[in-house]
């Protein structure tokens, strides 16, 4: 395999430190690109970090560094500032990697970043509640879980996408009593969703008033856990119109699950877990009978697994999720996206998993913060929901009146067309361009706008760049084969950033964070347009630069629609 891209700079470096005598693990010697190219191409401050382990000066350590340096594909390498190793690359080197990247774009990801022997990933998101409608607040779920799998995915892991849909839990005990006690089931049917929605809020609104009526809303879980025919009868049929509801929004969003295995798949899998957990003494007896597992620290809380009347709770359900993902799939790597309300939950099962010894695989909670909303006008409150699907709605319809304000030259069905691409696109950008860790704000201004960092902005580079392919009458196959002639700062500016991508697909993929790749494409979508408006392509000054820049432009399309195919986001026809 060859050694290409930011992989090849890194491991020279590598091998040259260790020809000096300097211990340092590779995957702590980090390449970037520099901020001003009069300066070097890339730079690496890895003199600095090995200061830090030994008594010699950076400026010392870097000089021992570049006298080993194997220089293959470097014009020059030279120190700056208090350590920093600065290197400037050869054309030819560029010139290859590009063609490669065209030749072979997915294999040439790989080689830079794949994973050396198949992994594998469970990753579990989205999961709405059954009987209520999807609001805004799934979104984040949805669509950080749905990018995490494809960027693990594009690295080489088996990815295998499951929904832990909430079908199960006292909530559905106070649903069906709401039902038996006040609803109609003819009337509900014309219209489910929103009809077990208002029942429930009534169930809540009564129960203020009636304190009895939670003790009542228990005892018909505890009879439905028990399998009573009439509570289970009623509960498929919500299950059955919750998933008519649900499916239809999940193709809009384009978002596919290998397994939507709710908590009512592990209901008969339940015992074998208690029973495991008695038997190892890890499930012990707590208050007034139930059962805990008891904390190594006698500060923390104990974990609760069996509550005292015997039902059992959301860490009984997801202990035996663990189980049966480590007897299905034998993953490496286990995954929950799931906000950071959900922390402590988190926290206790993996400690449980570990005394149980369920699996060898990591366990890992992606967690995200809240959905903020600017204006809270801009979509219809129905009980204290912000419904999703309203909220597409409003994408769509901006995006097609920003579409028809620009002018494009597109018929009525192309800009609708448009606008569904856009509206969805845009939707899914402003959640993943932010960093999932805090609070996400959502402005349809900032949302849909062809300034600044935005799905739209990114959308009309990438059909820009194809336009101009297009145009030049090469096919990729043609350009697969020209070479490059960088003499403008535009043109260097713009070959290095396409060398960042993989860098960008490794960050995200290390930190769970998809926001990496989109502020990658941000980056390179200015430097673009930088070059496109600064140089000619198609009528360059001679045959071999329009070529050279055909190629920058054919990497830069493809970088373009492979990431925001990362992000979940299609890339139009024409803009």
């Amino acid at each position: 395999m060859p050694e290409r891209n930011l992989t090849a700079i890194g491991n020279a470096v590598h091998k040259a430190c260790d020809k000096a005598g300097f211990e340092v693990a590779r995957q702590d010697i980090r390449v970037e690109k520099t901020k001003n190219f009069d300066h070097g191409h890339f730079a690496t401050n890895v003199a600095m970090l090995l200061a830090g382990k030994t008594d010699k000066k950076p400026n010392d350590i870097a000089k021992e560094i570049i006298a080993n340096l194997d220089k293959p594909f470097f014009e020059k390498v030279e120190i700056a500032g208090p350590g920093f190793i600065n290197m400037w690359v050869e054309q030819k080197f560029y010139s290859t990697e590009c063609k490669s990247l065209i030749d072979d774009f997915d294999g040439y990801i790989h080689d830079v970043i794949g994973e050396k022997g198949k992994k594998t990933m469970v990753i579990d998101y989205s999961h709405p509640n059954i009987a209520k409608p999807m609001g805004v607040h799934h979104l984040l779920s949805t669509i950080i879980g749905d990018s995490i799998k494809r960027i693990y995915k594009k690295t080489g892991w088996n990815v295998i996408a499951d929904n832990f849909i909430g079908d199960l839990g006292t909530q559905f005990g106070k649903l069906i009593h709401a039902i038996k006690k006040w609803g109609n089931l003819e009337e509900i049917e014309k219209d489910p969703i929103p009809n077990l929605l208002k029942l429930y809020v009534q169930f809540h609104f009564e129960a203020d008033k009636d304190v009895e009526l939670d003790d009542e809303a228990r005892a018909e879980y505890k009879k439905f856990e028990e399998g009573d025919p009439e509570s289970r009868k009623l509960w498929k049929k919500i299950i059955g119109w919750s998933l008519k509801e649900i499916q239809p929004i999940y193709d809009r969003l384009g978002v596919k699950f290998d397994c939507m295995n709710g908590e009512s798949f592990y209901e008969d899998k339940m015992g074998a877990i208690l029973e495991y957990g008695r038997k190892k003494g890890i499930f012990v007896d707590g208050d007034n009978g139930a059962w805990i597992v008891k904390p190594d620290d006698s500060n923390d809380v104990p974990v609760l697994i069996k509550k005292s009347d015997g039902t059992t709770l959301y860490a009984t359900r997801d202990l035996t999720r663990i189980k049966y993902w480590e007897d299905t799939w034998h993953p490496d790597l286990m995954v929950n996206v799931v906000d950071v309300a959900q922390e402590f939950h988190f926290r206790q099962l993996f400690f449980a998993q570990s005394k149980l010894g369920l699996t060898t695989a990591k366990n890992v909670h992606v967690a995200f913060g809240r959905m903020q909303f600017k204006d809270i006008k801009m979509s219809t409150r129905k009980g204290n929901i912000i419904l999703l699907s309203e909220v597409l709605n409003e994408a769509e319809e901006r995006a097609y009146a920003l579409a028809k304000e620009k002018g494009f030259n597109l018929t009525d069905k192309e800009t609708k067309e448009l606008a569904r691409i856009m509206g969805v696109g845009a939707v899914k950008y402003n959640i993943l361009s932010q960093n999932r860790t805090t609070n996400i704000v959502f402005e349809w201004d900032k949302v849909l706008s062809f300034e600044g960092n935005s799905v739209p902005y990114l959308m009309y580079t990438a059909t820009r760049a194809k336009s101009v392919i297009k145009k030049s009458g090469f096919s990729f196959e043609d350009i697969d084969n020209f070479n490059l002639k960088l003499d403008e700062k535009a043109e260097v500016g713009t070959v290095i950033n396409i060398m960042m991508y993989p860098d960008s697909i490794r960050r995200a993929t290390d930190e769970f964070k998809p926001n990496h790749i989109a502020n990658y494409l941000y980056s390179l979508a200015q430097d673009f347009n930088a070059f496109y408006n600064a140089l000619p392509i198609l009528q360059a000054q001679s045959e071999d630069v329009k070529k050279s820049r055909l190629l920058i432009t054919a990497c830069v399309f493809k970088v373009m629609e492979d990431g925001l195919g990362l992000l979940g986001i299609e890339v139009p026809e024409k803009m």
